[in-house]
């Protein structure tokens, strides 16, 4: 199965007729992180230099093992990463990534009811966006992920542990991360950016990852005729 290009991630077209699939959301804390990364006070928290960033040593093809300390110097990258809301979209910039593959269509404040792309019609107002939808998910086979907003506004994070590419939309949680606290999350971890309620738009993050970064993803619409509904606000008492 060939993977997602850059024009699929900025103007995936939803066709009618998709299910929808309500994703579980909890309090990010350490323990109920535990199979899929952490929370950070700070992005020294977790570097390259303290041994906590995660890099994979690149596979071998053959019979012969890996020389040590090999395979996983290239170290990380880092940037900002905007997020932000225009009309019923929400999208991401990832400016640690050096190529032009680095602007995200994430998701929708409403599902589209047309097979092209959201009319005037069926826009909601910023107001009344309280979940997202989304369409896509992906995992970092060669190493970790930071986010950390620089404005320490709340975020929600939908993960799945690192189970391959056997993934199903039952694997993920979404994760309300509190404000003053960013992410870190370990390889192979399925994922997709980080979302925020319109109210909080635009937010800017400080983002860490391998500096290899492939991608594998899933398209829920494509393979499970399916989107994802994300929540963008916890109850108190979650």
């Amino acid at each position: 199965m060939s993977g997602l290009s850059k024009e699929n991630y900025l103007n995936r077209i939803i066709p009618p007729g998709v299910k929808v699939k309500d994703i579980p959301i909890v309090r990010a804390t350490n323990e109920s992180l535990k199979d899929v990364g952490y929370l950070i006070t700070s992005p020294n928290d977790v570097t390259i230099q303290n041994g906590k960033f995660d890099i994979v040593p690149w596979p071998t093809k053959g019979w012969r093992a890996l020389d040590p300390n090999t395979g996983n110097e290239a170290g990380t990258t880092e940037g900002s990463m905007d997020i932000y809301w225009e009309d019923d979209r929400l999208y991401g910039k990832n400016h640690a990534i050096a190529t032009d593959s680095n602007h995200y269509l994430l998701g929708y404040g409403n599902l589209p009811t047309e097979s092209t792309s959201l009319s005037d019609s069926n826009k909601s107002k910023s107001s009344d966006i309280s979940s997202v939808f989304l369409w896509y998910s992906d995992y970092h086979p060669d190493g970790g992920q930071l986010f950390f907003p620089t404005n320490g506004k709340p975020f929600i994070s939908n993960l799945a542990p690192a189970v391959g590419d056997d993934i199903t939309p039952d694997h993920f949680t979404a994760f309300y991360v509190s404000e003053g606290y960013g992410l870190y999350i370990y390889p192979g971890v399925w994922h997709n950016a980080i979302y925020i309620h319109p109210s909080h738009s635009p937010v800017s993050l400080f983002g860490r990852q391998g500096r290899i970064h492939a991608r594998i993803s899933v398209d829920w619409v494509k393979e499970f005729n399916t989107v994802l509904r994300v929540p963008l606000t916890i109850a108190d008492n979650k």
